[in-house]
């Protein structure tokens, strides 16, 4: 590529359009300012040879010869630069030939006596042909104009001859080096050719490149090595990515998918041609307002560790517990620029099966592996707190003591199988008058249950008809086998917190002792405590 061909044509013309634009303007300038210089000359001259003339001119005005006066006028008038002559004398001679009249340009000269002093015997005066003093000094100043033109021109073109020998040909060299280079291929950057003990501008050029080209060359390598070790991580953790058995997925600030891997779609998805029912993270998994809150305070935290967090979400007709883990992410890039767009990510494990078998164990732990009612040891924490829970929000917690009456008799004559039936169907009985989520029933032991209910208000005749309830239900009959039936019946002692006390223990004591009066009383009853006077 011939770049600087086409510099040293523009240099070139530049340099001879320059020359010219200058002579012109300095030629227009010297020729208006030149040709009054001229003119003025001319008409000096004329004045000049009217001087010359004039001691002759006096003699032949002062004898009053004609024929002389004829000579010098005629003489004179031969001159290009006068058009007409006029010769007088004080006697009254007068000679004139030429063009002569009323000019402002004419040169009038007075002819002094030649032997008497300050005697004034006639005028001479010359008329200046003023047609061809322009011309003259026209035509002069033309052939300067001219002459200045062709000496520019002449000198722009040895200047772009020097141009092109100390400034075009080197940069021409610099650009076939250049031609050679690939920037894709570091192997095509050779150094330039620089001549030896060459320390001008192009030569300190040249070798500033060099330089450059030589930084680049190691930029450019180490680039490329950089680029390939990170395509190779880059598809090492894509692999990972994509294969990984857990759900991966990262959110933007509005809590929305950016990202996610084949894993995260397949758990949300009920059919894997579905797409995912929605972007909005927290809308996939239970508990949205929830979820909301816990992206929020992770994004306004600067120092908060990964959380992780068990979420319960519903796919389809399935139900799923998921094992989240939630940290945040800033990319340096924003981090640089100083601004605070930050990525959570989320990585997700289907812990379903191990979410039941936890909830099966912590359900055993406090059931009662027969009623499926809680136990006694989680029935009684769960008992104490609410018990506290009333006492500081000033609400009643009714506690009714339970125990089957005529028990053992069935046991004895059905066998054991039979009475662990009984208790069952007592639990059934049970659970079907009390709201579980807020309701306590207990199996406190063998034949013995336990009922608490929290109360806002408190009335005694409500209590009395549930109790009642409770124990027409536990009346009828429970079959056996498809012919045999048993009946049985419950005695129960009811207590009210705070008022009849302020410790478990102590409800537990007297709604017990409540219980064995009612018995002792012939059972089948109920009993509110009384304080003994």
């Amino acid at each position: 590529m011939k770049i600087s061909q086409k510099l040293y044509v523009r240099v070139a013309l530049s340099i001879a359009f320059v020359a010219v634009i200058v002579s012109l303007a300095s030629s227009t300038l010297s020729y208006y300012t030149g040709l009054k210089e001229k003119q003025q000359i001319n008409y000096q001259m004329v004045k000049q040879l009217a001087e010359t003339m004039a001691k002759t001119a006096a003699v032949s005005a002062n004898l009053d010869d004609s024929e002389l006066g004829q000579q010098i006028v005629n003489g004179l008038l031969n001159n290009d630069l006068v058009k007409g002559v006029n010769l007088e004398s004080k006697t009254g001679m007068v000679i004139f030939v030429g063009q002569i009249g009323i000019d402002k340009d004419r040169i009038s000269i007075n002819l002094m006596h030649p032997s008497i002093i300050d005697n004034v015997v006639g005028a001479l005066t010359l008329y200046p042909n003023n047609t061809f003093i322009q011309q003259q000094a026209k035509k002069s100043l033309k052939k300067e104009v001219l002459l200045m033109l062709i000496h520019s021109i002449i000198i722009a073109f040895f200047v772009s001859l020097v141009v092109r020998r100390w400034l075009t040909k080197p940069i021409q060299r610099l650009t076939d080096s250049f031609a050679t280079i690939d920037p894709s291929a570091p192997e095509t950057m050779r150094m330039l050719v620089v001549k030896q003990g060459k320390q001008d501008e192009i030569g300190k050029l040249t070798q500033g490149i060099n330089s450059l080209m030589h930084e680049l060359h190691l930029t450019i390598s180490n680039e490329r090595e950089l680029r390939e070790k990170t395509q190779e991580l880059e598809s090492k953790f894509r692999l990972i990515f994509e294969q990984a058995s857990a759900g991966i997925c990262l959110l933007d600030e509005k809590n929305m998918i950016t990202t996610f891997n084949p894993a995260f779609e397949r758990y949300f998805t009920v059919n894997e041609h579905e797409k995912l029912a929605s972007l909005h993270f927290p809308t996939l998994l239970n508990d949205v307002d929830k979820l909301q809150e816990l992206l929020f305070s992770i994004r306004a935290e600067n120092n908060l560790p990964q959380i992780t967090l068990d979420i319960e979400c519903r796919v389809g007709n399935k139900t799923m517990w998921m094992h989240c883990l939630f940290a945040k992410l800033t990319e340096q890039r924003a981090t640089t620029r100083g601004t605070q767009d930050s990525l959570v990510e989320v990585i997700l494990h289907d812990v379903t099966e191990r979410a039941e078998r936890e909830f099966q164990t912590r359900f055993e732990a406090d059931h009662d592996p027969l009623t499926h009612l809680l136990n006694r040891r989680s029935g009684e924490k769960k008992l104490h707190k609410t018990l506290f829970y009333c006492l500081k929000q000033k609400q009643h917690l009714v506690l009714m003591m339970i125990d089957l009456d005529k028990f053992k008799p069935i046991n004895d004559t059905f066998g054991h199988e039979a009475g662990d039936k009984v208790l069952v169907e007592i639990a059934r009985r049970l659970k079907t008058r009390f709201n579980l989520d807020t309701d306590l029933c207990i199996r406190w032991g063998g034949d013995e249950f336990i009922v608490a209910r929290q109360l806002g208000h408190f009335e005694q005749k409500l209590v009395v008809e549930q109790a009642n309830a409770i124990l027409e239900d536990i009346k009828q009959p429970i079959y056996m086998t498809e012919y045999e039936q048993c009946e049985i019946g419950a005695s129960i002692g009811i207590v009210v917190g705070p008022k009849d006390g302020n410790v478990l223990h102590e409800l537990m004591v007297n709604a017990d002792n409540m219980m064995y009066r009612v018995k002792e009383k012939g059972r089948g009853q109920v009993a509110f405590y009384e304080k003994p006077y």
